[in-house]
Order: structure tokens, then sequence, then C-alpha cells
């Protein structure tokens, strides 16, 4: 009973996020020309060397993707210089510039902790929708969506000290979606999980968040990897991870099961988003993530997405150092994961 239970919200939520997603496609159809606004501009530094930019996108609970790419990069002696990063990786690049060691972020993947505090009790919460809606006759008229995100700041403000962004490491940008204008934005400034909680709004699922005079959801609506972002927080170089699904041959009878067609929908979608910025990359890296669901309470998908970053990001290394190079910036490798 309770694997059908979580089987029916898993694919509750996936038709939620399609049908978002596929709005957004109706109302922006060249996504590579949306302009990006700024809340803050980070400031530039002259490094004597390329200035180094990490693109990371969206993709629930495939975020530990990223996490394994992070360990790659440090083991092999890669300096990031400043991140944008959507949704989830808005959450492991908020992470890593705040100083969080990359062991820290890749165990709270690993025991499902950050899918717990993302989207807790899902049960009672579709249970008590009714609820919701009957307060709307009487007047009560939040944002739409299942959840407000309060208990997933709540938990990142402890988890981080409650920084501002301005407190980070290195320059850091949450992307997000502008209700209103449709446009991708980043904040760069102010409250650190609150730009997170806004970054990972799934329209449908979390409500907006509303920012000043400003409305905002996941930045994965129109910009899931945030290469354009972080080219104009100045990076001269960007390395961008892609965690989607990459589209495979699959048999036809697997679109006669239940939710098929919104999976495979929102994979076509997220594709298609994402190979302008394959372009726009120095490097793209894209861990095979297949099998991970955008929300999952399995502790086996933390370590396989993990593992699945270290493997594409040492896949890449060569191609990277070699660019790298190029520009004049030689990387000398320091340790291996074991």
């Amino acid at each position: 009973m309770r694997k059908t239970s979580i089987t029916s919200f898993s694919l509750l939520i996936a038709g939620i996020i399609t049908v978002s997603y596929a709005s957004a496609e109706t109302a922006h159809v060249d996504v590579s020309q949306a302009p990006a606004e700024t809340i803050t501009a980070a400031p530039a530094k002259n490094l004597g060397r390329p200035r180094i930019g990490l693109a990371l996108g969206g993709g629930g609970s495939r975020g530990a993707a990223h996490v394994g790419v992070l360990k790659v990069l440090k083991e092999e002696n890669i300096p990031i210089d400043l991140v944008a990063g959507t949704s989830i990786g808005s959450v492991v690049g908020g992470y890593y510039a705040a100083g969080t060691s990359v062991d820290e972020i890749e165990e709270l993947f690993k025991n499902g902790r950050f899918t717990k505090e993302f989207t807790p009790m899902p049960y009672l919460r579709v249970a008590t929708e009714p609820l919701e809606l009957a307060a709307r006759l009487v007047g009560y008229k939040p944002y739409d969506g299942l959840y407000r995100g309060w208990k997933f700041r709540g938990y990142v403000k402890k988890q981080l000290n409650n920084k501002s962004i301005e407190q980070l490491n290195i320059p850091y940008g949450a992307v997000v979606t502008d209700v209103v204008s449709g446009k991708s934005c980043r904040l760069t400034s102010g409250d650190l999980a609150l730009a997170m909680q806004a970054s990972t709004a799934v329209p449908g699922l979390k409500k907006p968040v509303q920012i000043g005079e400003r409305l905002y959801c996941d930045g994965g609506l129109i910009n899931n990897v945030p290469v354009s972002h972080a080219r104009e927080m100045g990076a001269d170089f960007v390395i961008a991870v892609d965690i989607d699904e990459t589209l495979k041959d699959t048999p036809l009878k697997t679109f006669r099961g239940l939710g098929s067609m919104a999976r495979q929908a929102l994979k076509i979608q997220l594709a298609t988003f994402d190979v302008s910025n394959a372009q726009k990359a120095e490097v793209y890296i894209h861990p095979d993530t297949t099998g991970i669901n955008l929300v999952s309470f399995k502790k086996s998908d933390g370590e396989t997405g993990y593992e699945a970053g270290v493997a594409a990001a040492r896949a890449a290394m060569p191609d990277l150092k070699k660019k790298l190079a190029a520009m004049g910036l030689v990387c000398q490798t320091t340790h291996k994961i074991d």
C-alpha cells in the first residue's frame, strides 16, 4: 500500500511539473533570447587567469550528481570563482559557496536528508489540500502550490548559520523565474536560504516566493542550466553541469504505463532547453542520471547520482584541462578519490 502511494504521489508531481514547463515553452519560444535580470551584480576580480564559473542545472534528487562533479574538480585542483545554480543546483552551489565541504554535501544526499526537507510528509500535505481549498471560500488567498517551502528554508538557515549571499566565500547567483514578466533572473544578494527557496519553487508543487514586489518560482522553467548567468556574472570559462536524464530509445510499450507520457514530455522539453547551453559552455558535463526520479526517497539514488557525477567529470577532465591550459592555466591533480 505504501509503495503504491509513493508511486501515485510521484506521478502527480511529474504531471504538475510537466504542465508547468510546457506553459513556459509556449510563452518563451526562444529562451536564449530571454534577458536575464540581475538583482545585484557580483564584483569582478582581476585574477591574472581565466575566471572559472560553474553553472549547475536543476533536477531534484539528481542533484547528488553535482556533488560528484565537485569532488572531481577539487581532486583535480580546478579553481571555482563563481557559481550560478538553478533549483537543486542553487542549493548545492549555495552550500559550496558557503564553504561546506564536498563530503558534507555528499552525505546530505546519501542519507536522503535533502529530499526529506525539500518535500516533507507528502501524504499529509495532499490529504490537507482540500482544507486549504475550503479556506479559500472564506477569503484565504495564498499563492498557488502544495508546499510553502518554509521547512526547507528553516533547515538551510540552521545548516548555514543564517548566512546572506554577501557573506559567501565566492560570488553566487540563485537562478529564478519572474512569475509576472516570465524573465530569467538571478538573486545575488540578501537571504541565502530565501534565494534557494525561490529557485526551487517548482510550479504546482511549491508556492512561488515573494521578495519585495516581485514574485519568483523555479529558475528551471526557462533556464535550467544557467550558462548565460554564469557568463554575465563574469566567468571567462564556464563549466556547465546538466543532470537531466538523457533521451534514449525506449520501447513503445513503455508509454502505456501510468504517468509515462508526462515524464517523457518533461525529458523532451528539458533536453530541448539544454541544447543551446551545451553550445555556450566551454565544458559541458552530463552525468548519466537515468532512472533517478526528480523526487526520490531512495537513499540508493543518492549514491547512484554521486557516482554518475564522478564518472562524467573524470571523462570530461582531459578536455577541460586542455582548454584551460590553452588559456594559460595548468592544474595539477592533488589526490585521487577512493
